[in-house]
């Protein structure tokens, strides 16, 4: 479950490019909250703190971004993006949120048990990466995880195979397939090359 987490933000009343510049310059970070039904507020917030935020809560986690005129939003990530060449973070958008509304989220994908298919030679086809789902914010995951390790060659896992969090859903259909499992082709490869040393 994602957890919330208190960030210091700047509200911008000069968003012109020079002021962006200058602020990107001091360490901050450019982005706006997306409000629904509302104008975005646009904010600048500390790159480090932002960094910090997302390694300790996680992706989806809500935040409590607090204004300097003491504001309060409660929102999450909605949008990160980055610019080479060190593709380092050049803006951010957030969703303001209620705690009492469901909202969707794209959720990261993390397969366990990929270390006992590899020992039977069998390797996975990704097909999905992320799990879109939808739930209160405070509930939403910051990953899913799915266990692989009994999986055999030839399985097929869909999302209607996947067990979701309480309170989770998916608008995603049952039969989609995230992933199958095939056998790795380096056992084959071996043995025609012995056979044709013999030959």
């Amino acid at each position: 479950m994602a957890e919330a987490a208190t960030l210091k933000i700047n509200v911008r009343k000069n968003v012109s490019k020079a002021e962006n510049k200058k602020l990107r310059k001091d360490g901050y970070l450019i982005g706006n909250i997306s409000r629904k039904g509302m104008d975005s507020v646009a904010i600048a917030v500390k790159k480090d703190e932002f960094r910090k935020a997302i390694k300790t809560y996680g992706r989806n986690a809500v935040l409590s971004l607090v204004s300097d005129d003491n504001t309060t939003y409660s929102a999450m990530v909605k949008e990160v993006f980055v610019s080479p060449p060190a593709y380092d973070y050049s803006h951010v958008v957030f969703q303001q949120v209620s705690l009492t509304e469901e909202v969707k989220a794209e959720v990261a994908i993390k397969f366990i048990g990929t270390e006992f298919l590899e020992a039977k030679r069998l390797i996975i086809n990704r097909i999905m990466d992320t799990f879109l789902v939808k739930g209160l914010p405070q509930n939403i995951p910051d990953e899913i995880e799915i266990d692989v390790s009994k999986l055999g060659g030839g399985s097929t896992l869909t999302v209607g195979d996947v067990n979701l969090p309480e309170g989770i859903t998916t608008e995603l259909e049952a039969n989609q397939m995230i992933l199958s499992i095939n056998e790795a082709k380096v056992q084959v490869e071996e043995t025609e090359e012995v056979e044709s040393e013999i030959a």
